[in-house]
C-alpha cells in the first residue's frame, strides 16, 4: 500500500469515529432513552393507581360504607338573606301563623316578625326567662324558665292571653304539643296544660329519666334523657294514664324531633345524632355531627341540628349525611324553618340571621 492509499484509509477511519461520538447525535439518543423512561414510568403508575382504585372500589363494595364528609365548609349551608336585630340573649325561634316568633331569655320578650319586610313588627313582654316557644290551638305557648310560668300569646295580634304557673312552681325547660294537651317537661317532672281551661296538672310517672327531650309521635309521649345512672334511655309513655309503655336503651340523651318517618334523638355526650324507627324502636342510623346537639328541627327532607358551639347542621333524611354546615360567631341555640328559609338564632349579636339554603 501506497503512502496515499495508507493516508486516505486511516482519514476514512477517523471519519468513521467523528460520526460515532457526534454530540448531538448523542444527545437524541439520550433524549430518546429518556421518553422512554418517562414512558414507562407513566405506564407504571397508571397500573398502580388502576389497582389502587380497584382495591378501594371492592373494599366500598364489601363493607357497604362510604365514610361520609362530616364537616362541609362553614358557609355551605346557604348565604345570609337578611339579619334581624331582636331582644337581648335571644335563645328559641318559631316559625307559625305567617309569623317568626323570638324567645329573647335576657330580655324577658318575645319577638314578632313579619318575613315579609324582616322586621321586628312588635315585642310582646312575658315573664322571666321565656326559653322555649311552641305553636298550637291558635296560640303562642312560651316556657318561662325563670319565672316558673307558661305565657298563651294570640298568635295574630300577639298579644299575652294569660300567663300560667307551673304546678309545684318548678322552671319549664321543654315544650310539646299533641293530644290535645300542651306538655311541659321540668327535668324528670311532666306536666300538662289544658288549652281550654289554661289550666294544668301533674302528669309525672315512674319513668325516672331526667333532662332530654320530648315529643309526641303516634299518639305516645316519647321523653328522651338520662337514669339516675346515667346511661341513655328513651321512654313511652300513655299520655292518658302517665303509665310507661316501655323505655330502651339509647345511644342519645338529649333533644328530640320528629320527621321523615323516623324519631331523631341527639347524643349529647357522644357528638352524634341518632335515628329511630317509631314502630320497632330499631336504632336506623348514628351520625357524627361534631358538635353538642342543643335542638333539632326537622322538615320533609332534612333534619336540621343548632348547637351552642354556633354551628348549624343539615342531615339529608334520605342519606343520612351531614350535607350542610353554616357558622354563627357566637350560640346558636335554635333553627326554623319556614317561607323558604332556615332562621338562626345568633345569641351573642342579639339578632336572627335569615339563610338562604
Amino acid at each position: 500500500m501506497t503512502l496515499d492509499a495508507r493516508a486516505r484509509a486511516f482519514a476514512e477511519g477517523l471519519q468513521r469515529s467523528a460520526i460515532r461520538v457526534d454530540p448531538v447525535a448523542g444527545l437524541e439518543d439520550l433524549l430518546r432513552r429518556r421518553r422512554r423512561r418517562r414512558v414507562a414510568r407513566a405506564a407504571t403508575a397508571l397500573a398502580t393507581a388502576t389497582a389502587l382504585a380497584l382495591v378501594a372500589w371492592i373494599g366500598v363494595r364489601e363493607t357497604g360504607q362510604v365514610t361520609p364528609i362530616l364537616n362541609p365548609p362553614p358557609g355551605s349551608l346557604g348565604r345570609v338573606a337578611a339579619t334581624i336585630a331582636v331582644g337581648a340573649g335571644p335563645v328559641d325561634v318559631l316559625v307559625a301563623r305567617d309569623a317568626v316568633w323570638v324567645a329573647n331569655a335576657a330580655q324577658d320578650t318575645v319577638s314578632h316578625i313579619d318575613p315579609a319586610t324582616n322586621t321586628v313588627t312588635r315585642t310582646i313582654q312575658v315573664e322571666r326567662n321565656p326559653v322555649r316557644l311552641a305553636a298550637g290551638f291558635g296560640s303562642i305557648w312560651v316556657a318561662n324558665q325563670t319565672g316558673q310560668t307558661v305565657s298563651r300569646l294570640d298568635a295574630d295580634a300577639g298579644q299575652v292571653q294569660a300567663t300560667i304557673p307551673i304546678t309545684g312552681h318548678v322552671s319549664a325547660d321543654d315544650l310539646a304539643v299533641g293530644k290535645g294537651t300542651i306538655w311541659v317537661r321540668s327535668g324528670n317532672r311532666l306536666l300538662s296544660l289544658d288549652p281550654a281551661t289554661n289550666t294544668m296538672a301533674d302528669r309525672t310517672g315512674d319513668w325516672e329519666v331526667g333532662g332530654g327531650g320530648i315529643a309526641v309521635v303516634d299518639n305516645l309521649l316519647w321523653l328522651s334523657g338520662t337514669t339516675f345512672s346515667g346511661a341513655g334511655q328513651m321512654v313511652r309513655v300513655d299520655p292518658a294514664t302517665s303509665r310507661v309503655i316501655d323505655r330502651f336503651t339509647t345511644a342519645g340523651d338529649g333533644a328530640l324531633a320528629v320527621g321523615g318517618g323516623s324519631v331523631w334523638q341527639a347524643g349529647i355526650t357522644s357528638q352524634t345524632i341518632c335515628r329511630y324507627d317509631p314502630s320497632s324502636k330499631r336504632l336506623l342510623a348514628q351520625i357524627p355531627v361534631g358538635v353538642v346537639a342543643k335542638n333539632l328541627t326537622a322538615d320533609a327532607e332534612s333534619l336540621w341540628v343548632s348547637s351552642d358551639s354556633g354551628r348549624v347542621t343539615r342531615i339529608d333524611l334520605a342519606t343520612n349525611t351531614v350535607t350542610g354546615t353554616f357558622q354563627v360567631d357566637g350560640r346558636a341555640p335554635a333553627v326554623a324553618l319556614g317561607h323558604g328559609s332556615v332562621w338562626i338564632v345568633d345569641t351573642a349579636h342579639g339578632a336572627l340571621l335569615r339563610v338562604q339554603h
